[in-house]
């Protein structure tokens, strides 16, 4: 059975309607970009977002989106929802009819392990499960995670600990059948906007780090990624010093391996 299973996931196409695309962590700074660039991408055919909430949303929970989204109602006829990843029950509304969720949620800063576990890892489980809650054929998951994995203890700059369920959460997606995209960029504190950089993939921390890659980049990266439904792909994501990369398509391929190929 889990075989016919993934073999089920692996061959299903998108479709041919167009993408009913999920974003979760649609408030955060790459989330809203996210949000926004797959807005404007015709090949999307409607765009949802998943804001911290509970219900239908606290005043302050609309106003937040409302600022990030630029929503009016900020509520569920306008593709809104409110959520907690770590509460499987909150999601079920905003992943009904879904073809793929981007996820871009994070644990806060000054999280402690515990809320670190619930959100980068358990989190990622809970949507995963909520994407395939009513059949797992043509779902595809994007998954903002980090570079630095490979490293057992990592320095606090680097990510510290949390850089451990975050790499678990790519284990899980990686066993799981979904047909998914991991992109894990270096630090994502660039501040100079999307394009104009030479953006390079890679894979295991082998790149050579010069610099900070910028959100709108990583944004722009995942929603191609979506766009495309690349599977299965996990690959470092940073900056170079070359020419600009404008062909986001041929960046995508460059980051399978050659077998894959």
């Amino acid at each position: 059975m889990l075989v016919s299973a993934v073999l089920a996931l692996s061959v299903a196409g998108p479709p041919t309607d167009g993408l009913t695309v999920l974003v979760t962590g649609a408030t955060g700074g790459t989330g809203r970009l996210l949000y926004s660039y797959l807005k404007a991408d015709s090949r999307i055919k409607a765009v949802r977002a998943l804001v911290y909430g509970s219900g239908s949303g606290s005043p302050e929970a609309h106003q937040h989106a409302a600022e990030a989204l630029n929503c009016s109602a900020c509520d569920s006829t306008e593709g809104i929802f409110y959520g907690d990843v770590s509460v499987p029950a909150s999601l079920t509304t905003a992943f009904e009819g879904i073809d793929s969720v981007a996820i871009t949620v994070g644990a806060p800063p000054g999280s402690n392990t515990s809320q670190q576990k619930s959100i980068e890892f358990i989190g990622v489980e809970n949507q995963a499960k909520a994407l395939v809650a009513n059949g797992a054929a043509g779902k595809h998951v994007t998954l903002c995670s980090s570079m630095a994995t490979t490293n057992p203890k990592p320095l606090p700059f680097m990510g510290g600990p949390i850089l451990f369920w975050k790499l678990n959460a790519e284990a899980f997606l990686g066993a799981s059948g979904i047909p998914s995209a991991i992109i894990k960029p270096c630090g994502i504190e660039g501040r100079y906007g999307r394009g104009g950089k030479q953006l390079l993939v890679g894979h295991d921390d082998e790149l050579a780090v010069r610099g900070a890659i910028s959100r709108e980049d990583v944004a722009a990266v995942m929603a191609e990624a979506v766009a495309l439904r690349s599977s299965p792909l996990r690959f470092d994501l940073c900056i170079g010093s070359g020419p600009a990369t404008t062909d986001l398509p041929a960046l995508l391929d460059e980051a399978f391996y050659p077998w894959q190929e």
